[in-house]
C-alpha cells in the first residue's frame, strides 16, 4: 500500500489534474487564458492513475475518478482520450459514467471494437457484465457501490446505507422494488422520508415508473387496502397512524428509511422517529429493513439502536461526479477566484472578471451582485442553486436578483402555465410571479404545496434555472444543480455543521445529468477562511438519537415535572418518550436505559422517578402509543376531563349547525345548540387551555395565534377553500375587519403587506392547522374512540372524522381519498368539482376509474392535466 500513497501523492499526476481543472474552469469562463496541455505528461498521470485504480482506498479511486472525468470533459471528441477516461471509469468501478461518452459510444457502434489489445478487450468487457443489471428487458450500468447495494438487498434482510447524495442509492432503491413488483403476487412497501415535500417528489418518481401500481400518501382506517400491490411514502408522523391500526399492523415486505440522520432531530421529530423505527422493528420475520443516508460513520450502530438488529453495512464516501470547489473573492471592480483540488488551495486567479463596483453592489444589495456574477460565471443553460439561511432571504434574493436579468426568449409552456395558477388562484400581487416571469424561483417550507412541487418539476427540466433555496435542501429534497452558490453557511441563524456543509454541497452534479457540478463560496469582506474550512472538514459524523443526546443533560427532578414545566424542548421530549416506555407492560424504560452508558444507581433513580410520574395514569395506553410525541400526564389530564363531560368534547348536529352569528351570541346558547363553528372553537379553546398551544405555536414558529385564529383557519381548510381563498380572507380581515387593531391593520393594495399576509395564510396552514392543532385533536378523537360504545361512534362519526379533514383539507371523502392517493389538495378539489357533474359520479362510478378513462379531463387547467398525466392517473394516448 506505501506504493499506492506514493503515486496518490505523485506531484506529476497532481499537476496534471490541476492543470485539467484550470482547463474545466475555461470552459466556464472564455477569457481565461488556455492552459497548455503536454500529452506526454497526461500519458505519465494516466499510467500513475490506473495502477492507483487497484487500490481499495475510496480516496485513491477517487483522485483516479477526477482524472478520469476531467479528460473527458476537456476532450469531448477526443477518441484516444475518451478511450482512456473508459477505462479509468472501468477499473474503479464507475460503469455508470460511461454513459456520458457519447462519442466513445457511436465510435464503437460503428467499428465494433474497442482496440487490439485481447487482454484490455476482456477485461473491460467481464467489468462491463459485472456491472450490468436487466429490469424488465432494460439494462442498466452501475457504479460498484450501485451493484453491491443491488446484491445485498437481494441477499440480506437488514442493510445499513451510508453514501453522498449523489451516489445513485434511491435509483437502486425503485429498481429493487420494480423487481420485486414485477415476480411477487403480492408486495407492500413502507417508503418513509423525513418530509412532506419528499412524499410529493418520491411518489412522482415511482408513479412514472411504476404503472398501474397504487401509491398512498396517508392512510385512512375506514379505508380497506384491497391491492396486492401497494406502496405507502409517508412521513413518520403518518407511520404512526398504519402501526396503530384497529385492523392491526399492514405487513410490509420492505421498510425503506430514507434521510436516518434525522433521528437527531431535537424538535421532538427525533423522539417520535425512534418510537415509530421501535414499533417496526416488531414487524414479521420475511419484513426486510433498509435505512440510508449521507456520510454516516456509524450506520449499524444506529440500525442496531433502532431496530435492535444487526444490518449489513453498504456503505461508500465516493460520490461519481466531480465537484469544481471554488471561493469567489470580491475586489472592488472584480471577482477573484480561488481553486480547490485534493481539499487544498492550489491556485488562485486574480481578477478573473471585471465587473464595475461589484464588492459594493454585492454588499448593499445580494440579490444584484448575484446577478453579476452568476451571468459572469455559468452558461447560459446552466441550472444554479443559490443557498440562503432563511426563506426571507431566499425570497428578497431572488426578487432583486429577477430584476437584474433580462428575459431570453418567449417563456416555456410549463412556466406560463405555473405563472397563471400563481396569478389566479394565489395572488395577482405574490412576488412569486416576478421571479417566474424570469425563469428564477425560491424555495423554502413557506410555499404551498403544489407551488413547491411545480417549481421542483421545472427546476429538475432546466425551465427555470435559478432557484434560491433554504435548509430543505438538507431533508433530502432532490434538486440536482450544475452550479451551488453559498453565501452565508448558516440555518435560521446557526452555522452549517461540516455534516450538513457536506450534504448540501452533494446538490451540485448528479450522475444521471453530468459529470461535474460546481460549488462558488462567495466570501464576503474577504473573508474566505470558513469556505476553506469547510472544503477541507471531514464529512462524516457519527448520528447518534436524539434520545441519547438528551439523556446526559437530564436532571431527576425535571422527571417529575409535567412537559409544560419544562424549558428545553429535548429535555421535554425526551421525557415525554419516557413516560410512554415506562406506561407499556413490557421492560422497555430499562431496555432503554440498558443501551446508555450511565452509573447503575442513576439508571435506577431515573427509572423510579419515571414510573412514579405517571403512577396515577390512568388514560389506556392504547391512547398514549398513538400519541408518542404528547406528555401522557396531560393527556391523562384531558381523558380524565373527556370521561368526565363527554357530551362537551363531541359535535352535535343541531338546527343552528351553519348559522353565522358571532361570540357574544354563542355565550348565550348552550353548547350543544351551538353552530358547529362555534362549538369546534369551543373545543379548540379548552385543549389550548390544557396543552398550551398557542404558547407551543410562538416558541416554536413565531407564530402569534389564539385559539380563535386556529378555529377559523381551519375552518376555511377543512371547508375545501384554496390556497388562495385562505389568503384573500387573510387580507379582507387584516384590511377591512373592525376587530383588528390599527397597528395590525394592513393596506391591501400594498404588495409588500400582501406577501406578508401570503407567507403567513401558508405558514399557519402548514405550522398551525396541519401540524400543531392536528396533534392534539387527534389525541382527542383517540381518546373518544376508546370510550364511545358503537352506537355514539355512529352517532359522532362527523367528530371522529375531524382529524383526518383537518390533516387532509377536506370534508368530502371522494377528495379525500384523492389526495391519499397522492393527487395534491388543490387538484383534488379542482376534479372533485367536475366529477360531480358528470354520468359516472350519478352511477357511483369510482373516480379514478373515471380519470382513467380520458387522456385529458374537460374543463381542468392544462398545469393539472399535466400532473395526472405524468403521474400516470389519465389513460395513456396511444400513438400508434
Amino acid at each position: 500500500m506505501e506504493h499506492l500513497s506514493k503515486i496518490y501523492d505523485n506531484d506529476s499526476l497532481n499537476l496534471v489534474i490541476e492543470q485539467q481543472v484550470l482547463g474545466l474552469l475555461k470552459r466556464k469562463i472564455e477569457s481565461l487564458p488556455k492552459i497548455a496541455d503536454e500529452f506526454s505528461e497526461i500519458r505519465k498521470a494516466v499510467w500513475l492513475a490506473s495502477i492507483l485504480a487497484e487500490s481499495d482506498d475510496e480516496k485513491h479511486l477517487k483522485k483516479v475518478q477526477d482524472l478520469a472525468i476531467l479528460l473527458f470533459l476537456n476532450n469531448p471528441d477526443e477518441i484516444e482520450i475518451l478511450k482512456i477516461a473508459y477505462v479509468l471509469f472501468s477499473r474503479i468501478g464507475n460503469l455508470a459514467a460511461t454513459g456520458h461518452l457519447k462519442t466513445l459510444i457511436s465510435f464503437y457502434q460503428k467499428n465494433e471494437t474497442f482496440g487490439e489489445d485481447i487482454i484490455l478487450q476482456h477485461e473491460l468487457i467481464t467489468k462491463r457484465t459485472e456491472n450490468s443489471i436487466l429490469i424488465d428487458e432494460k439494462p442498466y450500468l452501475l457504479t460498484d457501490f450501485q451493484k453491491n447495494l443491488f446484491t445485498n438487498i437481494h441477499e440480506q434482510k437488514y442493510i445499513s446505507i451510508s453514501a453522498p447524495t449523489s451516489s445513485g442509492k434511491s435509483f437502486i432503491l425503485k429498481k429493487y422494488i420494480e423487481t420485486e413488483l414485477k415476480i411477487k403476487e403480492k408486495y407492500c412497501v413502507f417508503y418513509i422520508v423525513p418530509s412532506r415535500a419528499l412524499i410529493n417528489q418520491v411518489s412522482e418518481e415511482l408513479r412514472i415508473d411504476l404503472q398501474n401500481i397504487t401509491i398512498k400518501n396517508a392512510f385512512i382506517e375506514d379505508e380497506k387496502d384491497h391491492e396486492e400491490k401497494l406502496i405507502y411514502v409517508i412521513t413518520p408522523e403518518r407511520a404512526v397512524k398504519i402501526i396503530n391500526s384497529e385492523h392491526g399492523l399492514i405487513l410490509p415486505d420492505l421498510i425503506f428509511i430514507d434521510e436516518i440522520q434525522n433521528v437527531e432531530n431535537e424538535d421532538g421529530r427525533g423522539n417520535l422517529f425512534e418510537y415509530v423505527y421501535e414499533e417496526l422493528s416488531k414487524v414479521p420475520e420475511h419484513t426486510k429493513i433498509i435505512t440510508a443516508g449521507p456520510f454516516i460513520s456509524n450506520s449499524n450502530e444506529i440500525f442496531r439502536e433502532l431496530f435492535d438488529k444487526e444490518s449489513k453495512v453498504v456503505n461508500t464516501d465516493l460520490s461519481p461526479v466531480f465537484q469544481l470547489r471554488t471561493i469567489i473573492k470580491l475586489e472592488e471592480n472584480s471577482i477573484s477566484l480561488t481553486l480547490f483540488a485534493g481539499n487544498k488551495v492550489f491556485h488562485q486567479i486574480k481578477e478573473v472578471i471585471k465587473i464595475p463596483k461589484i464588492e459594493k453592489t454585492f454588499n448593499t444589495n445580494i440579490g444584484n451582485g448575484l446577478a453579476q456574477i452568476v451571468a459572469a460565471l455559468s452558461h447560459k443553460n446552466d441550472s444554479n442553486l443559490i443557498y440562503s439561511s432563511r426563506g426571507d432571504y431566499a425570497e428578497s434574493w431572488a426578487l432583486k436578483f429577477a430584476e437584474s436579468v433580462a428575459l431570453d426568449g418567449d417563456l416555456e409552456d410549463e412556466l406560463k402555465d405555473l405563472i397563471k395558477y400563481v396569478r389566479t388562484d394565489i395572488h395577482e400581487e405574490y412576488f412569486l410571479l416576478k421571479c417566474l416571469k424570469k425563469r428564477v424561483a425560491f424555495h423554502h417550507s413557506s410555499l404551498s404545496e403544489f407551488v413547491r412541487k411545480e417549481i421542483e418539476t421545472l427546476f429538475e427540466q432546466g425551465i427555470i434555472t435559478t432557484l434560491f433555496c433554504t435548509s430543505t435542501l438538507l431533508e433530502g429534497v432532490n434538486l440536482p444543480a450544475d452550479n451551488l452558490f453559498v453565501i452565508k453557511p448558516e440555518k435560521n441563524t446557526e452555522q452549517l455543521s461540516d455534516f450538513e456543509f457536506g450534504n448540501l454541497i452533494g446538490r451540485a452534479g448528479r450522475l444521471k445529468n453530468t459529470l461535474y457540478g460546481t460549488i462558488f463560496c462567495v466570501s464576503k469582506k474577504n473573508n474566505v477562511e470558513w469556505a476553506e474550512n469547510y472544503y477541507q472538514a471531514d464529512y462524516l459524523k457519527e448520528v447518534r438519537t436524539s434520545s441519547s443526546r438528551a439523556l446526559p443533560e437530564i436532571s431527576t427532578d425535571e422527571l417529575t415535572k409535567t412537559s409544560l414545566e419544562i424549558e428545553s424542548s429535548k429535555i421535554r421530549n425526551l421525557i415525554t418518550s419516557l413516560r410512554n416506555k415506562a406506561l407499556r407492560d413490557d421492560e422497555s424504560i430499562e431496555k432503554f436505559f440498558a443501551k446508555h452508558k450511565l452509573a447503575a444507581t442513576v439508571k435506577s433513580d431515573m427509572i423510579r422517578s419515571v414510573r412514579s410520574s405517571v403512577e396515577n395514569v390512568t388514560i389506556p395506553y392504547n391512547v398514549v402509543k398513538r400519541n408518542p410525541t404528547i406528555d401522557p400526564i396531560l393527556q391523562d389530564k384531558l381523558y380524565k376531563i373527556v370521561v368526565q363531560d363527554l357530551q362537551s368534547w363531541v359535535i352535535h348536529p343541531n338546527s343552528n349547525f351553519n348559522a353565522p352569528y358571532r361570540r357574544e351570541i354563542a355565550n348565550n346558547i348552550e353548547y350543544s345548540n351551538q353552530s358547529f363553528f362555534w362549538q369546534f372553537d369551543s373545543i379548540i379553546s379548552r385543549l389550548n387551555e390544557i396543552f398550551a398551544m398557542s404558547k407551543e405555536i410562538w416558541v416554536n414558529d413565531h407564530i402569534s395565534i389564539a385559539s380563535s385564529g386556529i378555529c377559523i383557519n381551519a375552518m376555511n381548510w377543512m371547508q375545501g377553500n384554496s390556497i388562495g381563498d385562505l389568503i384573500s380572507n387573510r387580507i379582507k380581515f387584516y384590511s377591512e375587519d373592525e376587530r383588528v387593531k390599527p397597528e395590525n391593520r394592513i393596506d391591501a393594495s400594498n404588495p409588500e403587506h400582501i406577501n406578508r399576509m401570503i407567507k403567513e395564510a401558508i405558514k399557519i396552514n402548514l405550522k398551525v392547522v396541519t401540524f400543531s392543532l392536528l396533534k392534539y385533536l387527534k389525541l382527542l378523537v383517540d381518546i373518544l374512540d376508546e370510550v364511545l360504545d358503537e352506537n355514539q361512534k355512529e352517532r359522532y362519526k362527523m367528530t371522529l372524522a375531524l382529524p383526518i379533514q383537518v390533516e387532509l383539507g377536506s370534508q368530502e371523502p371522494i377528495v379525500l381519498s384523492l389526495i391519499t392517493q397522492g393527487i395534491p389538495r388543490t387538484v383534488a378539489l379542482k376534479l372533485f368539482e367536475i366529477y360531480k357533474k358528470t354520468d359516472e359520479y350519478k352511477n357511483e362510478i369510482k373516480i379514478f376509474e373515471w380519470m382513467r378513462r380520458q387522456e385529458i379531463i374537460p374543463g381542468l387547467e392544462p398545469i393539472y392535466n399535466k400532473f395526472l398525466a405524468k403521474n400516470n392517473f389519465l389513460k395513456q394516448p396511444n400513438f400508434l
